[in-house]
C-alpha cells in the first residue's frame, strides 16, 4: 500500500514538472506580456518550491524556522495570486469604464474586510495572521471569480477560452484550499500529510487546466456562437443584452463621476 507521504512526494514532483511546462508554454506563446501578473505568480510558485525544498534539506535550521519561512513565502504567493484575479477581472471588464470602476472599488472593499477579519481572529499572533489571512484571501478570490463569471454570462460579456481557464483554475484551487484548511484546522490534524497531498492534487488540476488552455491559445481567438440558436436570433438577443450592459455602464459612469475625470 502506498503511504500518504510517498503520495505527497510524488505529487510535489508532478507539480514541479507541470509548473515548468506551463512556464515554457507561456514564454513560447508570448502570453507573459498579456498576463504579466499571472506569469509573475507562476515564477513565484516555482521559486518558492525550490526555496522550501532547499530549506528542508538544510540540517542547521530548526523546523520552526523552516515553517515560518515557508508560510511567509506562501503569503507572498497568495498576494500575487490575488493580483492575478484583479488582472483577470480587468481583462474581462476593461471595455466598460463604469463597470470596471465599480468592480475595482468592490475588490478594494473585499480586501479591507479580509484584513479586518484577519486581524480580529489572529489576536496579535503573527502565524495566525498569515494563516487566517491566506484563507480569507482565497475565499475572497473564489467569490470574486464566481461573481465575475456569472456577471459575464448574464450580460454576454465576451470571455475567451484562456480567460475562462485561468478563472476556473484559480477558483478551483482557492475553493479547495478554504475547505481543506478549515477541516484541517478543526477535525483532521492527524491527517495533515494526506490533506497536503489533496491540496497538491487540486493545484495539479488547476495546472492541467491552464496548460491545456495555453497550449490551444490563438491570438485571434473568437467567441463561438452557440449552434442551438440561429445566428439572426442570437444577434438580436445579444444586442438587447449589450444595450442593457451599455446602459448599466453609462449609469455607473455618471454615478461614479467618471465623465469629469476622463475629460
Amino acid at each position: 500500500m502506498v503511504e500518504p507521504l510517498q503520495l505527497q512526494d510524488a505529487a510535489w514532483a508532478l507539480t514541479s514538472a507541470l509548473e515548468l511546462v506551463l512556464f515554457v508554454q507561456l514564454v513560447r506563446r508570448k502570453l507573459r506580456q498579456i498576463y504579466p501578473l499571472f506569469f509573475a505568480y507562476l515564477v513565484s510558485v516555482i521559486l518558492q518550491s525550490i526555496a522550501v525544498a532547499a530549506l528542508y534539506r538544510t540540517e542547521n535550521l530548526d523546523k520552526g524556522t523552516v515553517w515560518a519561512i515557508a508560510w511567509v513565502t506562501q503569503g507572498v504567493v497568495v498576494i500575487l495570486r490575488a493580483l492575478v484575479v484583479v488582472e483577470l477581472t480587468r481583462s474581462v471588464l476593461h471595455r466598460y469604464i463604469g463597470i470596471w470602476a465599480l468592480a475595482r472599488k468592490l475588490l478594494l472593499g473585499v480586501a479591507a474586510v479580509v484584513i479586518a477579519y484577519d486581524l480580529l481572529l489572529s489576536k496579535g499572533q503573527w502565524h495566525w495572521l498569515i494563516l487566517n489571512g491566506i484563507r480569507g484571501l482565497e475565499l475572497a478570490m473564489a467569490a470574486v471569480i464566481v461573481t465575475m463569471l456569472l456577471f459575464a454570462r448574464y450580460y454576454r460579456v465576451p470571455v475567451d477560452q484562456l480567460q475562462r481557464a485561468l478563472a476556473v483554475g484559480l477558483c478551483l484551487y482557492s475553493t479547495f484550499y478554504v475547505v481543506n484548511y478549515s477541516l484541517l484546522e478543526r477535525v483532521v490534524q492527524q491527517y495533515a500529510v494526506l490533506w497536503n497531498f489533496l491540496g497538491l492534487s487540486a493545484f495539479i488540476a488547476s495546472l492541467l487546466v491552464w496548460i491545456s488552455a495555453v497550449s490551444r491559445y490563438a491570438p485571434s481567438e473568437a467567441i463561438a456562437v452557440p449552434s442551438a440558436i440561429p445566428v439572426e436570433l442570437y444577434g438580436k438577443l445579444s444586442s438587447e443584452v449589450n444595450s442593457r450592459l451599455l446602459l448599466l455602464n453609462r449609469q455607473l459612469v455618471r454615478f461614479l463621476h467618471l465623465e469629469d475625470r476622463s475629460q
